[in-house]
């Protein structure tokens, strides 16, 4: 069935009444409560009327002129608003109907009690202001004003028939004015009634857009790779994003509702009061309690006003860092390969020239020690050249699951074909797992192993084995991998250079190592650290959290 087909059938049910007074209430409209308030006014005045009779007391003008008349009709009045009481506590029959039906018994009934206390000059005709006024607020259109106009038929009416049958002088003055304010209070009513219900829809209307907007933002927020807190100017959070629920590694207790920032951490807070205080409050860095993290924490207002609300933007430095880090892996790719040819031509030149000297059977004892430095030098460059090269090629991490304890056990027996006595494997699980690039893995792990083995030191003519620990960091729930030999404790203050480029303490070194480790760390978002230990050496590799967005 068509919508036209649909409202014809609903004003055909309604027949009996005119078709502009049929009922095209909305839902605000369709209301039992106005019904309901517009009958206590009906059981107060039908009650103070009853209780003048039961109590016999005369009060001028009601009954002055039909005495038994207005007895009955107060009554009536008291009977049926008590009878309407339960029709509307029922709600059947349907409301259009009863809203019709109960203007219309009020119209009658005080019309027949003004009758009885001597037409409209008793004043009794002001009772029927309240249910003209009740007829716009319940119902629309134009049946308010036909209410009014029957209403002052009525009147009109009933004074003509005072004149005939009373011998009344009719008041036709005191009516027109009475019919006039009937009039005017339909029309004022309906008025007010009509801004009412725009203002209410505009207010809904703009209820549904800030809804909208605040869906549309929560959603913005959460698709947004940047941590974003929105807070009050008390520091109550009224908006944050998954990013930084995962970066302050909240419980879901924490992110909750009515939660303050100062829930979240102590040094947030304590930077949000200061960004209060001071607008032009810098960027600052804080390290998290909870695992040491390094973020970055900037705040922006919301407004000018002082109770205006916060932004509170949170970035990782270690991802700044690893992007930093791969813009510098891709600017060293393009100078190695501009100049590698470049230096590896004139080095073999100066290799082989070397060799060619080397042969050379005038050449004298004294000069082949000459010839020996050209030649280990040249192979020495020619390393440094390879391992920068091989650094640039791979300018990416391709992140995989790796099972960390398999995964050693391979690269021992694959690539480290020494005796199983040589290590010693400390692992917590044999099921830790991390996110890392397997080649990445593997270069920097054989750097470690290289140097272990290097810097033992033999004891009783046995090698102390080279110990490997794995597990997991009880203080930032990590997972690390470290390497740690015995001998030679590294000096406190080569710590600050041993992850600078060409750093080394042998004569032999390129010093590259440990920096294209650390280099190839940072692109995995992890971290390599050396530990201070009492003897020997031991380095962390600490994995990032495999639960980061990539």
């Amino acid at each position: 069935m068509s919508n036209s087909e649909q409202s014809v059938k609903q004003k055909s049910g309604h027949s009996f009444f005119l078709p502009e007074f049929s009922p095209g209430l909305n839902q605000e409209q369709k209301s039992w409560r106005p019904l309901h308030l517009l009958n206590l006014y009906r059981l107060l005045v039908s009650g103070i009327f009853v209780s003048l009779i039961f109590a016999n007391i005369q009060i001028s003008p009601f009954g002055n002129t039909h005495p038994e008349l207005f007895q009955i009709a107060s009554f009536a009045y008291a009977a049926g608003s008590i009878l309407i009481g339960m029709t509307i506590r029922w709600r059947w029959p349907a409301l259009w109907f009863q809203i019709h039906a109960h203007i219309l018994f009020d119209f009658c009934v005080i019309i027949l009690i003004m009758h009885a206390s001597g037409g409209v000059k008793s004043g009794v005709g002001l009772l029927l202001l309240l249910p003209i006024a009740a007829i716009s607020i319940i119902s629309f259109g134009r049946s308010t004003l036909f209410y009014a106009a029957l209403v002052t038929f009525a009147l009109f009416a009933d004074q003509s028939y005072l004149k005939l049958t009373l011998d009344i002088s009719p008041s036709y003055t005191q009516t027109g004015l009475l019919g006039g304010v009937l009039f005017i209070t339909a029309i004022l009513t309906n008025y007010l009634v009509n801004k009412t219900e725009e203002s209410a829809e505009i207010a809904s209307q703009r209820e549904v857009d800030l809804a909208d907007m605040e869906q549309l933002t929560q959603f913005i927020m959460q698709r947004m790779q940047t941590a974003v807190i929105v807070v009050d100017y008390l520091g109550n959070v009224k908006l944050v994003n998954d990013t930084a629920i995962s970066l302050l590694k909240l419980t879901d207790k924490e992110s909750g509702n009515q939660a303050n920032l100062y829930d979240y951490s102590l040094e947030l807070g304590t930077l949000f009061q200061a960004w209060n205080a001071e607008p032009d409050f810098p960027t600052k860095i804080i390290n998290l309690e909870k695992d040491n993290t390094e973020l970055t924490i900037k705040f922006a207002a919301l407004g000018n006003r002082p109770d205006s609300g916060t932004v509170i933007f949170i970035e990782d430095n270690a991802e700044l860092t690893q992007e930093a880090q791969q813009l510098k892996l891709a600017s060293l790719g393009r100078l190695t390969a501009s100049i590698a040819h470049e230096l590896r031509n004139p080095l073999a030149a100066i290799r082989h020239a070397g060799e060619l000297l080397s042969e050379s059977p005038t050449l004298e004892k004294t000069d082949h020690r000459l010839t020996e430095i050209i030649e280990k030098q040249s192979i020495r460059v020619n390393e440094i050249i390879g391992t920068v090269l091989n650094l640039s090629r791979r300018q990416t991490a391709e992140l995989q699951t790796i099972n960390l304890f398999q995964w050693v056990q391979e690269f021992l027996d694959e690539y480290i074909q020494l005796p199983q006595e040589r290590f010693f494997l400390k692992f917590s699980s044999e099921e830790l797992e991390v996110l890392f690039d397997e080649q990445h893995l593997q270069q920097i792990f054989n750097n470690l192993i290289q140097n272990a083995l290097r810097h033992t030191i033999e004891h009783n003519h046995h090698f102390r084995p080279i110990v490997i620990t794995a597990g997991v960091d009880t203080i930032n729930n990590l997972t690390y991998l470290q390497v740690m030999n015995y001998g030679k404790t590294i000096p406190q203050e080569d710590f600050a250079q041993l992850f600078e480029p060409f750093f080394t303490t042998e004569a032999a070194g390129t010093g590259l190592g440990l920096y294209i480790a650390r280099e190839l760390t940072m692109c995995n978002s992890a971290k390599l650290d050396c530990i201070d230990i009492k003897e020997g050496a031991c380095f962390q590799l600490s994995f990032a959290d495999p639960r980061r967005k990539n």
